[in-house]
């Protein structure tokens, strides 16, 4: 089994791994490498192997069939995503009576009923701190998947090129102003990602022996992160899908209390935001 995710994990590289170090644009895409792996795409080249199965992808898994679609997205997975929900649920289960009365109410259907039954596997799993889950950052899992939708976007003709790479740079700074190495990024996003998938015994054990071995490519001894400095220089993020999204009427800003419990990147998310929100709405003109 593990000879077979090695072939499923094999990299598909242009040039040498000892080159990637120096390179601008794979310093952008690595975030984008653990679902390279996965899908058998270029790992430091801003395409897909597939386009159809690209195409149908975003379809079947995210609902994505037009640029509009990806670009709210893109949006929801760098403001909020899966993270916010599951912050909300380990506040709530820091109140162990909280806790048990939803388990009791959540017994009464988890038997049919998939979403009761994913909710208190992890209000147990969040109870038992089962790893680590009490100081995890769930963010990792939201910001990987954001470089997952900006690839297929660009790949698919979705965004432009520019945009492409620009929000590339905006999870580059998302990720490090949330983390310190490319090692508690995939401890963080490898934890989440088992925490969201919610499964039984035997699935998550499969999951996890897939992980290790993708964990090896990514920060094995001739792992691609390992390749990647983390501190390796990138441009800075010029924020153009929030210029998108303002065409489209689709910013949001966070509300006081929300910025309040809002990450150092939520707050800078929404400090760009309101540099181009409409004023109706609470945005403020920029000052030249």
């Amino acid at each position: 089994e593990w000879d077979e995710l090695n072939k499923h994990h094999k990299p598909k590289l242009r040039g040498s791994r000892k080159a990637l170090a120096i390179d601008v644009r794979a310093r952008l895409l690595a975030p984008t490498i653990p679902y390279a792996l996965c899908h058998g795409n270029p790992v430091n080249v801003l395409a897909v192997s597939d386009v159809e199965s690209t195409t149908h992808m975003l379809a079947r898994d995210w609902g994505i069939t037009h640029r509009s679609d990806l670009l709210r997205q893109l949006y929801t997975l760098l403001r909020s995503g899966h993270r916010a929900e599951y912050t909300r649920l380990r506040e709530h289960c820091a109140d162990r009576s909280w806790a048990t009365a939803r388990i009791e109410l959540l017994n009464k259907t988890a038997d049919r009923d998939t979403d009761a039954w994913e909710e208190r596997w992890r209000i147990r799993r969040l109870l038992d701190n089962d790893r680590g889950l009490s100081s995890v950052d769930f963010g990792a899992w939201d910001f990987v998947r954001a470089a997952l939708l900006t690839r297929t976007g660009a790949a698919l003709g979705w965004l432009s090129e520019d945009e492409a790479w620009d929000t590339l740079a905006l999870v580059n700074r998302a990720l490090s102003l949330s983390y310190s190495s490319w090692n508690e990024v995939w401890v963080a996003f490898r934890v989440t990602r088992w925490l969201w998938a919610a499964e039984g015994d035997a699935q998550s054990a499969a999951n996890d022996l897939h992980d290790r071995n993708r964990g090896e490519f990514l920060l094995g001894k001739n792992g691609l992160w390992t390749a990647i400095p983390w501190d390796a220089p990138y441009p800075a993020p010029r924020f153009l899908l929030l210029d998108a999204l303002r065409e489209m009427d689709a910013l949001r800003l966070l509300s006081p209390s929300a910025w309040e419990d809002a990450s150092t990147w939520e707050r800078e998310l929404d400090a760009q935001t309101r540099t181009r929100a409409p004023m109706s709405i609470g945005g403020k003109p920029i000052v030249q």
